[in-house]
């Protein structure tokens, strides 16, 4: 059976959930499955090895799980260990956060691009989380397909727009009153239409191939940004400065993707090792972006805007930069943006084409 240990009294100040969680051993290429206990008193988790029947990792404090982390599909890192959420550990568990967790998919239309900050930041704070987000374009054909109603399909085919996964409690009721009056973003109509419209959009559909990456540059929200709910301000702030967004994708690093990545900076910047631990840690957004005024000044005109790595520096230096404002140390800077303009096609490709393949 799932639950290997033993249940406990739920009363609310010592209710404990269960989730079997997987992790891949790259070094015995085996998929490892735990049970994860995460105790809601006082945030502690521990974990069992579910094939040897044994503690794995003993009770303990580790606060960067939280409990709003722990949804099917999700993944949280713990020790260095990337584990992958397959589902719930008991009947208890499961009746608490399938209704927790309920999903939606809301679009941000062609004309309305610009807003897309501004919905991201009003969602999070109605308490959605954010957990896909891919910028696309549907042909007609597709549009037709997907949406029974044919002016939001007539919409979604005019031009690029940004599909968004969002997670809360009652979300398809709670996302269509976010949005009451509201006019370039739109919703999932009912839970049918979001379950079919989230396995189309997120369970296999491609990304374009990007355009224009000679003029673009890549900025990168890192995972602690994300789940901190700071990425529509980080959007709007993108936005408000003059760039246009090319491509959009959020995704799950791998270890192996991110060390390749920051590989450049290693044995120069000495926070490599800790870079790479906080990038696996949860998702985080990839953006294609281009400088309007001056789309060949696009890679310096970003790294200005990101300010320096340090945030305390950066506060100094440039007090409306990205790190100035949304930073917290060398290691969680908020993003991460291409240095060099050579390598400012590279890293576009590396995320819209190498990892989307």
């Amino acid at each position: 059976g799932k639950s290997v240990a033993t249940d406990m009294v739920r009363t609310p100040s010592e209710a404990r959930y269960a989730f079997v969680v997987e992790w891949f051993d790259s070094a015995a290429c085996i998929a490892r499955q735990y049970q994860l206990i995460f105790y809601a008193a006082d945030g502690t988790i521990e974990m069992y090895d579910i094939k040897n029947r044994r503690t794995f990792l003993k009770r303990c404090d580790y606060p960067s799980v939280r409990l709003e982390d722990l949804y099917k599909g999700g993944i949280v890192s713990v020790y260095s260990r990337q584990l992958t959420i397959l589902d719930y550990g008991d009947s208890y568990t499961a009746s608490v956060f399938e209704a927790k967790t309920a999903q939606t998919v809301a679009y941000v239309l062609p004309e309305a691009i610009n807003v897309v900050g501004a919905f991201v930041d009003s969602a999070s704070s109605q308490g959605f989380i954010i957990h896909e987000m891919k910028m696309l374009q549907l042909t007609s054909q597709q549009a037709s397909a997907i949406f029974t109603d044919s002016t939001l399909a007539s919409k979604m085919s005019s031009g690029a727009s940004i599909v968004i996964g969002l997670t809360a409690e009652d979300a398809v009721p709670k996302c269509s009153a976010l949005l009451a009056g509201k006019g370039g973003v739109a919703c999932s109509a009912d839970s049918a239409s979001a379950q079919r419209e989230s396995d189309f959009f997120f369970g296999g559909c491609a990304l374009p191939k990007p355009t224009g990456v000679e003029l673009s540059s890549l900025l990168l929200v890192r995972p602690h940004a994300v789940r901190d709910r700071k990425l529509g301000a980080i959007l709007s702030h993108m936005l408000d400065n003059g760039f246009v967004i090319k491509g959009m994708q959020m995704l799950q690093l791998t270890r192996p993707n991110a060390q390749e990545f920051f590989e450049v900076y290693k044995g120069v910047v000495p926070e490599y090792s800790e870079w790479v631990d906080e990038s696996v840690s949860g998702k985080c957004l990839a953006i294609q972006v281009e400088f309007k005024d001056q789309p060949q000044a696009t890679v310096p005109a970003l790294r200005e805007l990101c300010g320096a790595h340090d945030p305390e520096v950066a506060q100094h230096l440039h007090m409306n930069s990205l790190r100035a404002l949304f930073g917290e140390s060398k290691v969680k800077n908020a993003v991460h943006c291409t240095d060099l303009p050579e390598d400012g096609p590279l890293e576009v490709e590396y995320f819209f084409s190498i990892l989307a393949a």
